[in-house]
């Protein structure tokens, strides 16, 4: 699970980086790496909250509470992402150098991706399990899409 302390740090590093973008070209020093490491433990919170939401939901038994706190860190990891992909942190990631080159469409699916996760949570303060399932369903296909796009093989 992405905690507060790993947001909070997420941020800092984050806020630390402006003063790296220089380095877009040269070896990877220790903040670029804490804030890529930052960046796939935000990614994989994600992974293992969606999967945990998706088991949640059980129709008539779904266990509501538990689905709002699990949809509440989605929309932290989420956002927590907003701006993650600062120039200078491209080396030593997975990610494509489209994704500072070009990032319209790449802010574009991150931005979508939230939204989706912000209406699982609507969903589950709500107790709608078709507003959960949409939400799911549409921060999904744009992980797909990023994944399709912006991640290296390599």
């Amino acid at each position: 699970m992405f905690t507060h302390h790993s947001t909070t740090k997420l941020v800092f590093l984050l806020a630390l980086s402006t003063g790296i973008s220089s380095l877009a070209y040269s070896a990877p020093d220790s903040a670029t790496l804490d804030i890529i490491d930052a960046r796939q433990k935000a990614f994989t919170a994600l992974e293992s909250q969606t999967k945990a939401v998706k088991k949640t939901l059980d129709g008539s038994d779904t266990d509501w509470q538990t689905l709002l706190e699990a949809s509440e860190q989605l929309v932290a990891n989420s956002d927590a992402l907003n701006g993650a992909f600062v120039l200078g942190t491209q080396e030593g990631s997975k990610a494509k150098e489209s994704v500072w080159s070009k990032p319209e469409k790449f802010n574009r699916l991150m931005q979508q991706m939230q939204q989706g996760y912000q209406q699982v949570a609507l969903g589950a303060q709500n107790q709608s399990i078709a507003e959960v399932e949409k939400g799911l369903k549409a921060a999904e296909s744009t992980c797909k899409s990023c994944h399709r796009s912006y991640r290296s093989r390599w």
